[in-house]
């Protein structure tokens, strides 16, 4: 009912016009004589009517205008949530970019023992940190002219050595893992030895003579010997040397290496040295 007199409110005004026309045009006919109270009567009751059939038009266009609005604001409502979720992830993006950025910057700006070098910068695609290997996939290969063996850091220090080679990825074996060797030189007393991987986050300093002076707190470079690495390059600091009963020949020491593995995002391969 509601429907179809909002429907054809048009036509139902139109009617009440032709009433209140009729009325007005025979009022005087029956305003005298006997016809007159029952002329008033049917006068205002008919004002009456017509006057509740237009408010109730009336009413009804308004609850179906405000019925509208509500669908309009409910899809507005509807479209601002789905702009708010995708502007939170185009600023998570630009965060994402962010760090990337403030990555690629840092590898730029590397402290002066890194400078006699040319490398390829590679960004991580994968990791292998299983307890029995560790190591990562970047996505750098033959075509970018890394070669097996290649020695790879950051700016933070060592990172390991290239172990194997695709055209556009290569697999990078971790200096922390139980495979890995890097010959390594004491900043401060140059002692020389080979540091091991423990496959724990850790390394050992390898054979260095009971009688070799070496502390606490020292940091291990790369000594430049290998042909992998050019000297200085910084591969961790020494956190314990345990003392060994009399007569062994070597040092027991354990080495925090400098590189954080899980933080690694980029890395640089050592393609030649500038002479």
């Amino acid at each position: 009912m509601w429907d179809w007199l909002v429907k054809h409110h048009r036509h139902v005004i139109v009617l009440l016009i032709l009433i209140a026309a009729f009325q007005l045009a025979y009022s005087d006919v029956f305003s005298k004589g006997p016809f007159v109270y029952p002329s008033k009567i049917l006068f205002q009751s008919g004002a009456y009517v017509m006057t509740g059939i237009a408010d109730g038009v009336n009413g009804m266009k308004n609850v179906w205008h405000d019925y509208v609005d509500l669908v309009n604001v409910k899809k507005e409502n509807t479209a601002l949530k789905s702009r708010i979720a995708m502007l939170q992830m185009e600023i998570q993006q630009m965060k994402d970019v962010d760090i990337r950025y403030n990555n690629i910057l840092k590898i730029l700006n590397l402290p002066l023992p890194h400078r006699n070098i040319s490398y390829v910068t590679a960004m991580v695609i994968g990791r292998d940190v299983s307890s029995i290997f560790k190591s990562i996939m970047v996505n750098k290969g033959l075509h970018d002219g890394i070669k097996d063996g290649a020695g790879v850091i950051s700016p933070s220090g060592v990172v390991g050595r290239v172990v194997k080679v695709s055209g556009h990825a290569s697999e990078v074996l971790l200096l922390t893992d139980i495979n890995s060797y890097i010959e390594s030189i004491d900043e401060t007393t140059r002692v020389r030895g080979i540091v091991n991987g423990m496959g724990m986050d850790r390394l050992k300093f390898m054979y260095i003579l009971s009688s070799s002076r070496i502390n606490e707190g020292d940091t291990l470079l790369t000594g430049g010997e290998d042909r992998v690495f050019p000297e200085g390059i910084v591969i961790g600091k020494v956190m314990n040397i345990r003392s060994n009963p009399a007569g062994w020949l070597f040092k027991d020491i354990t080495v925090e290496p400098k590189i954080d593995i899980n933080r690694l995002s980029y890395v640089m391969i050592i393609t030649g040295e500038n002479r």
